[in-house]
C-alpha cells in the first residue's frame, strides 16, 4: 500500500510536465527558424532543418532529420517546390495528423511572382518564384502574421507573448522598408544581373529590374547564353552583378571578367545571421557598397 501513493504522485508530475511542454517546432529554412525564434523566445524548442549553407533546392533528409520532423508538433515549410524533396516526407505527417504550415500557399496569388511570365514560347507554364521572405513587407503583413496565429492556436497560454514579440518585429520590417525604399529610389528602373532569382520579390518591391544568370536549379549556362549576358550588360543600364552563397558562381566570374560593372554577393538563407532583421540589413549593406561603388 505504501508504494501507491508514490505511483500516484509520479503520475501526477508527469501529467503536469506533459502539459507544460513547450511546442517543439521544425522549420526548414533558416530565415523561417530567425523568425520563430523571435517570436517564441524561450516558449517553444524550435529546430532548423536546411542549414543555411545548404541548398534547400536539393536538400535530400538524413534519417536523424526524419527523427526531427517525426517528433515536431509543427512544421514551417515554405512551399512553392522549395523543398522538393522534403515533399513526400511533409505529405506523409500531414496524413497522420501533424501540423504542417506551406507559407507559399498561404499568400494571395497576386503576390507571387511567376519565374515563366518573361520565357519564350517555347517554355510554356506558370511556376511561382518561392523566395517569399526576401520582401520584408510579405513578411510583415503576411508571414509573421500567419504565424502568429498558427502558434496562438496550438500554445494559447502564450499568444499575448507572441503577439507582442511579432508585433515589435512588424514594426522592425516596416521601418526597414520605409529606410531601403528611400535608398533604392533614385535606381528604380534599372537593371542587377544575379546568379539565381532568389531576390525577384526584394528587387520588385523597390522597381529594379531583375536578370538571373540561373533560372532553374543545378542547370549551369553555356558559354554562348553567359556572352549573350556579357552583351545585355554592356547595352542595358545594369548597376551590379551579384553571385549567391548558395548557388553556382561561375557565370558570374565571366560577366565580372568581361564587363566593369561593379559586383557583390548576396546571402538569401543568412549563413552567418542571428535574426530576420540582420539577415536583411546584411544583403542591403551589400547592395549599398556595390551600388555606391565601394
Amino acid at each position: 500500500m505504501r508504494g501507491r501513493p508514490m505511483t500516484i504522485s509520479v503520475l501526477l508530475i508527469l501529467l503536469f510536465a506533459a502539459t507544460t511542454l513547450p511546442l517543439k517546432i521544425v522549420a526548414t529554412i533558416n530565415p523561417y527558424y530567425l523568425i520563430l525564434k523571435e517570436i517564441t523566445g524561450q516558449e517553444a524548442q524550435v529546430d532548423l532543418l536546411i542549414g543555411p549553407g545548404q541548398n534547400p533546392h536539393i536538400f535530400s533528409p538524413k534519417i536523424s532529420d526524419i527523427r526531427k520532423l517525426n517528433d515536431a508538433d509543427l512544421v514551417i515549410a515554405n512551399g512553392l517546390d522549395l523543398e522538393v524533396f522534403l515533399k513526400p516526407y511533409l505529405e506523409d505527417l500531414t496524413s497522420r495528423g501533424k501540423t504542417i504550415v506551406y507559407m507559399g500557399s498561404l499568400l494571395p496569388d497576386e503576390l507571387l511572382v511567376d519565374e515563366n511570365e518573361k520565357d519564350d514560347d517555347d517554355e510554356p507554364g506558370h511556376h511561382d518564384n518561392p523566395h517569399i521572405w526576401l520582401d520584408p513587407i510579405i513578411l510583415s503583413d503576411h508571414v509573421v502574421p500567419i504565424l502568429v496565429r498558427t502558434l496562438s492556436s496550438l500554445d494559447p497560454g502564450n499568444s499575448e507573448f507572441f503577439s507582442s514579440n511579432a508585433a515589435n518585429l512588424i514594426k522592425n520590417l516596416q521601418e526597414f522598408s520605409d529606410q531601403t525604399a528611400s535608398y533604392l529610389e533614385r535606381f528604380k528602373g534599372k537593371t542587377v544581373i544575379v546568379a539565381h532569382p532568389s531576390f525577384s520579390y526584394f528587387f520588385r518591391r523597390y522597381g529594379i529590374k531583375l536578370e538571373p544568370v540561373l533560372e532553374g536549379v543545378g542547370d549551369e549556362p553555356t558559354i554562348g547564353e553567359i556572352m549573350k549576358l556579357v552583351d545585355f550588360v554592356r547595352s542595358q543600364d545594369v548597376i551590379g552583378v551579384f553571385a549567391e552563397y548558395q548557388h553556382s558562381k561561375r557565370a558570374i566570374d565571366i560577366l565580372m571578367d568581361e564587363t566593369s560593372v561593379k559586383h557583390g554577393e548576396l546571402d538569401s538563407l543568412g549563413i552567418s545571421t542571428g535574426s530576420i532583421m540582420e539577415l536583411l540589413q546584411w544583403n542591403l549593406a551589400e547592395m549599398k557598397r556595390v551600388f555606391d561603388g565601394e
